[in-house]
């Protein structure tokens, strides 16, 4: 049995598969590809999948990455994605299949860009410089007090940890680099209605791509 990775995207209407809906994608294209995966033990056996990590509902990533076990250790990593890229739906496309060379724990930041089409992106962009240049930033994030989940207003500004906004006519995008520790994860679709409400501009269209995800020392997750 070993262990292999699988880096794949999850573009276009696949963004708005959601995880548990992911999981059975891939379930399915595993069976359709009839690769021979490890199954946990016990009572109700199920394939073996990790998710890396999760991707909020609506954004869509170029950069997400599983782990799966085989039986097989004579299977390639071009024949398993082959197989599965062959089976795959829409907007879910195997990129690289390889040993796992990170840990998920590793994980320390994420590279995003939101993507706006809307009518004034000077002004748009002077109003998000006002609010990442300002005190604080707030979102409503459910927390726990004892066995009890209350709603608290959180400051997310110190997530950013860099970002750089450009322009050009009819559109803005806003790249970030931002926190995605297990414990301390950016939620960038939450992050972008707060924005934009604590900027008051209006847009037509907006996209948010996850690009990347790094270490502490800045090196792609492998």
């Amino acid at each position: 049995m070993r262990e292999v990775r699988l880096d794949y995207t999850k573009c276009g209407n696949a963004k708005y598969i959601s995880h548990l809906d992911l999981n059975r994608v891939f379930f399915r294209a595993v069976r359709r590809a009839h690769l021979p995966i490890w199954f946990t033990e016990g009572y109700n056996p199920k394939p073996y999948f990790r998710y890396v990590q999760s991707l909020p509902l609506g954004i869509e990533s170029k950069c997400e990455s599983m782990d799966i076990r085989l039986l097989d250790e004579n299977l390639s990593n071009s024949e398993l994605k082959a197989r599965l890229n062959a089976a795959m739906p829409e907007g879910i496309q195997i990129l690289r299949v390889h040993e796992p060379k990170m840990s998920p724990q590793e994980i320390y930041a994420a590279v995003y860009e939101i993507e706006y089409a809307l009518s004034e992106p000077a002004a748009a962009a002077a109003a998000i410089e006002a609010v990442l240049h300002g005190e604080a930033l707030f979102i409503k994030k459910k927390v726990k007090h004892g066995r009890k989940k209350v709603e608290e207003d959180v400051d997310i500004l110190p997530n950013v940890i860099t970002y750089a906004v450009h322009t050009e006519e009819g559109r803005l995008s806003l790249k970030l680099l931002v926190t995605a520790e297990q414990n301390n994860t950016l939620n960038v679709f939450l992050f972008a209605g707060s924005l934009e409400k604590a900027a008051g501009f209006e847009y037509e269209l907006r996209s948010i791509y996850k690009h990347c995800v790094v270490n502490e020392h800045y090196r792609y997750f492998k």
